[in-house]
């Protein structure tokens, strides 16, 4: 498969699996940055650099700005985020009905579900310390890490996550460095 293709499918896939739209362009990055290191197949299609907000990928940046394959499947509004319009869910319909079989597609539909679940429902500072805490490496070109991880910000974003119940104390103890 192509890979415009793929990435356009990839995204079809994210929106589908919640019948919502994915807050931003941030969001889409990262949910998806999440899914490759959890899926090997996607690191085909979606190639990420380190960038100045963490892992980017540019591929996906364009793609999602702009469908070939799919050009009516989705659409970015800047108030909402990115919508899966009429026609992308007949193809999110038809990708789930030709994969229904496909134990890896099952566990993809689960694992997009559980990321869309997660990081929806985090600002943009919480989505950065998150990638930030558990992938170092991206820090390097980041213009924002330094001002996300400073100890006082840290500690406030990550009591927000524990109030979202996307952390535990434990882990919150973990990131703030008192055990």
């Amino acid at each position: 498969m192509d890979i415009t293709k793929g990435i356009e499918r990839y995204i079809i896939v994210l929106l589908g699996v919640l019948d919502r739209p994915i807050p931003s362009e941030l969001h889409l990055q990262k949910e998806l940055f999440v899914l490759s290191k959890a899926v090997e197949k996607i690191n085909n299609y979606i190639p990420y650099m380190k960038h100045h907000e963490g892992p980017y990928s540019i591929d996906l940046h364009d793609v999602s700005a702009e469908p070939i394959y799919h050009p009516n499947a989705y659409r970015r509004d800047y108030k909402r985020g990115f919508i899966l319009n009429p026609e992308g869910k007949q193809i999110f319909k038809k990708i789930i009905n030709s994969n229904s079989e496909n134990p890896e597609f099952i566990e993809l539909l689960a694992m997009s579900k559980m990321v869309r679940e997660l990081y929806d429902k985090l600002s943009r500072d919480e989505i950065l310390l998150l990638i930030y805490i558990t992938y170092p490496e991206y820090t390097e070109f980041s213009t924002v890490s330094d001002r996300i991880l400073e100890p006082y910000k840290k500690k406030q974003l990550a009591k927000g996550l524990v109030k979202k119940g996307v952390i535990t104390e434990e882990r919150f103890r973990e990131i703030v460095g008192t055990q």
